[in-house]
């Protein structure tokens, strides 16, 4: 490797002094630094570029901000930077439209991860009246240590039941239990009506058309039918479009004839 002398040179802020070799043989540098300070830095950081300074540039970019003064985020306004930092992010001083005043960091002001206090949480978590299916929320449940954000809810059927309030707001609970003891479901000799009636896709069916699958053996497309609890084999095709005919052919033969015999039963 060629030897490279950088006495007297500039490497960011830092103007090489002397060069030497240390107890370990590896070769460093005694630099004078923009700032003033004197350090020791390993030659091959300096002509690298990994430093430029005796650390007080790596100070100085880290205390430098974006300035928040007087701007707002949700329900927080930003009033001034602290001498706080969190993971090298400066602290502001904000005041939530309540009144309340916080410190909050500014990296979380500018994605919009804090946008109160937290009294907006507290006012998204009231339900209170508030109904969800067939359960009216009544107050929160403070019994339940586990869960502090159940909530007591009365059930159409007069029932008390506490339940959490991420399941009333996605659907997943709409009733106290009552509604799975009701049976929704119209069968007719092995078929439910509501079923075969709908034209719901299942999720796992690569044709988008119901009663119509790919059979990847064959490169081919199967139609079938199940009707009164047994499956009829259509025919494999070629095509998409073929195995769909056969499939709506047998719908309009078989499926519809019986729908229009018992649709009185599904609108009840």
């Amino acid at each position: 490797m060629t030897y490279k002398n950088i006495v007297g040179k500039q490497f960011g802020l830092l103007m090489i002094l002397d060069e030497f070799k240390n107890e370990k043989g590896y070769r460093v540098c005694r630099c004078q630094c923009e700032c003033g300070n004197i350090k020791i830095i390993y030659k091959n950081n300096i002509t690298s570029g990994r430093t430029k300074s005796c650390g007080c540039l790596e100070d100085r970019n880290r205390r430098r901000f974006v300035d928040l003064s007087n701007r707002t985020f949700g329900r927080l306004k930003a009033v001034a930077p602290t001498d706080q930092r969190k993971d090298g992010y400066v602290v502001w001083e904000c005041i939530c439209k309540c009144g309340k005043t916080v410190h909050v960091v500014g990296r979380n002001l500018i994605r919009g991860e804090t946008k109160s206090c937290g009294c907006l949480l507290k006012e998204r978590s009231n339900i209170s009246n508030q109904r969800f299916g067939h359960l009216l929320a009544l107050y929160p449940d403070k019994t339940s240590k586990n869960s502090p954000r159940k909530w007591l809810c009365r059930c159409d059927c007069g029932n008390i039941c506490s339940v959490s309030i991420s399941n009333l707001r996605n659907g997943h609970t709409k009733s106290c239990g009552c509604l799975q003891d009701k049976e929704y479901r119209t069968l007719i000799d092995g078929t439910c009506l509501e079923v075969i009636a709908s034209s719901k896709v299942s999720k796992n069916n690569r044709s988008g058309i119901k009663g119509v699958s790919y059979y990847s053996k064959t490169n081919s497309w199967i139609a079938t039918l199940t009707f009164k609890g047994k499956r009829h084999y259509l025919g494999e095709y070629d095509n998409i479009t073929a195995a769909a005919k056969a499939r709506w052919k047998a719908e309009e033969e078989i499926i519809k004839p019986f729908i229009d015999e018992h649709r009185h039963l599904l609108n009840t």
